[in-house]
């Protein structure tokens, strides 16, 4: 008989994010703070048998090639080290968008690891195990994996601690017209930053103790990297004029495309929203929304 498991997969957005040197291998250490999203993704995997190894995802297929994804890679690699040859049907309903810096192929993949060492029971991978395939998949994975709302997060992203979470009103913007790939926002970066001096900036306990702080006063110590060498740079500085007045905090999450306005006033976030969707109409995609205070 088949078995279905499913759970929902968040978004999330990086409150602040700072980049360090890239090591030799070409992968970048960061400090950032993580913070859930009542925006997501709904992952759900059927195991159909356990005599062959065969991974199917449905719900991908606008956004990537047939067997390129990262539910696919994480749910193979889990089969591998569990020595379970599971036959899988996983079907992903896409809310959170692609290339955008919310994190949520990660997502996807950390919740089909998840509903795998739910169907596994006594015989589900140990954490060690379990981390070393989140990170082999993608550096948010393991901050997904974790089922932390809210966390400081550093090295490649697998060094997680978690920090009380507060709810908070957000908007997030999300261009229509372009869409942002990772590696060539760091490349990017990495240009720009070229024989300059590039810091991991405040520690981890500062940015907690600036967490507990209206977000508009974040902005003397939290920012993004990323924003440095971002492109379409009149669009993000035309959503910052639109919000310059109100009381909050701005910026780009991940390394974009996405941007989002946050406030410990959900009139705030109103006044906000209703701005962009006057000044660019379908030019977005735009959802009010607000941190995660428990997952569901």
């Amino acid at each position: 008989m088949d078995t279905m498991l499913a759970r929902a997969a968040y978004a999330k957005v990086n409150l602040h994010l700072a980049v360090g040197q890239p090591f030799q291998d070409g992968y970048h250490p960061i400090r950032s703070l993580f913070a859930l999203v009542d925006l997501a993704d709904d992952v759900s995997i059927t195991v159909k048998g356990k005599s062959k190894l065969t991974v199917e995802v449905t719900g991908l297929e606008a956004f990537q090639l047939d067997g390129e994804d990262t539910m696919t890679k994480a749910a193979r690699l889990w089969c591998e080290r569990s020595c379970l040859p599971l036959s899988l049907q996983i079907d992903c309903k896409k809310r959170i968008p692609s290339q955008a810096g919310l994190g949520g192929g990660s997502s996807d993949a950390a919740s089909v690891l998840l509903l795998l060492q739910e169907y596994a029971g006594k015989a589900a991978l140990d954490q060690k195990t379990l981390a070393d395939i989140a990170l082999q998949v993608g550096s948010d994975v393991p901050f997904f994996l974790s089922s932390h709302c809210c966390a400081i997060v550093n090295g490649r992203g697998e060094v997680i601690t978690p920090i009380a979470q507060r709810y908070l009103a957000l908007c997030l913007v999300m261009p229509t017209s372009f869409a942002t790939s990772t590696s060539s926002a760091y490349a990017k970066l990495d240009e720009v930053r070229s024989g300059g001096v590039v810091s991991l900036g405040p520690t981890g306990e500062e940015i907690a103790e600036v967490f507990k702080k209206s977000p508009a006063v974040w902005k003397s110590m939290l920012y993004n990297d990323f924003q440095q060498g971002v492109e379409h740079q009149d669009f993000y500085g035309q959503l910052e004029q639109l919000c310059s007045t109100s009381h909050g905090y701005c910026g780009l999450t991940g390394s974009g495309a996405c941007w989002f306005f946050v406030s410990d006033d959900t009139k705030q976030v109103q006044v906000v929203y209703d701005k962009i969707q006057t000044r660019f109409g379908t030019g977005v995609m735009s959802w009010k929304t607000g941190l995660v205070m428990k997952i569901r």
